[in-house]
């Protein structure tokens, strides 16, 4: 065997750069399992292992970030999952909830938020990895995770409330495209990633957040209702803040 040869097939990969992936692969399983579960019609653990596969697609490139272990392959790994977790499954779950007898035009809601999510993904992939420095705090558009939350409102409001409504096919499909065109739009959406809080905010974020993670044990679906409210009301809100401090063309040269 030649040197080279010899050198390729011992060759190690450091701990660090397989814990991101392990973390995407996770949430990859996580979601797909949601969609076994979703057969069987037991829709609130769909919507606990979503959000656990959201939790998962969080860490792994905060992971990769820490680590400084970002590959090409990674970000080709999370892109995939992202796909599959937020854009196929819950887009079948939504079908499988309340559309399966719904005719044509259900399938093609649910198609085009698939779809939808795979523009995103791909319009993410093709961004700038630096862009400007007005631009750092804002997605374009709403991300994957956040419009999977989103998509699976309905199902949380008829689990907590029994609103037969909730479960209307137009409605649904409505709910669908909607979604899927908030995910495609060029509306500029908090990224968060630059936030920092004042020292005297520290406390009483500590107590919302107890409080919140009590709601989530006590009050699952109201909360999670609650949580999904919260962000639709920062949309317009993002946005005016974008273009009030959008600085002037040719002034932002970080």
């Amino acid at each position: 065997m030649s040197p080279a040869n010899q050198s390729r097939r011992f060759k190690s990969v450091s701990i660090f750069w397989l814990l991101p992936n392990v973390l995407t692969v996770a949430g990859l399983v996580s979601g797909l399992t949601a969609l076994r579960f979703a057969l069987d019609g037991r829709w609130s653990v769909v919507i606990g292992l979503i959000v656990l596969a959201a939790v998962f697609d969080a860490l792994d490139g905060r992971t990769a970030r820490r680590f400084k272990t970002s590959s090409s392959f990674g970000a080709a790994l999370d892109s995939l999952s992202d796909l599959v977790v937020f854009g196929v499954v819950p887009a079948l779950c939504l079908y499988l909830w309340a559309l399966q007898d719904s005719g044509r035009i259900a399938w093609w809601a649910t198609l085009f938020y698939a779809v939808a999510i795979a523009l995103r993904l791909a319009r993410f992939d093709s961004e700038l990895r630096d862009p400007p420095g007005h631009s750092k705090d804002y997605f374009t558009g709403v991300p994957a995770p956040a419009s999977a939350f989103l998509l699976l409102v309905p199902i949380c409001v008829d689990l907590e409330f029994g609103i037969s409504w909730a479960r209307e096919p137009q409605y649904v499909c409505i709910w669908l495209v909607t979604i899927g065109a908030l995910a495609v739009s060029a509306l500029p959406t908090f990224a968060g990633k630059r936030v920092k809080l004042p020292v005297g905010t520290v406390l009483p974020v500590l107590a919302g957040g107890s409080l919140l993670i009590a709601g989530a044990f006590v009050q699952p679906w109201l909360t999670y209702v609650v949580l999904a409210g919260v962000y639709v009301v920062s949309l317009p809100l993002s946005v005016l803040r974008f273009y009030r401090t959008r600085p002037a063309p040719g002034a932002d040269t970080d």
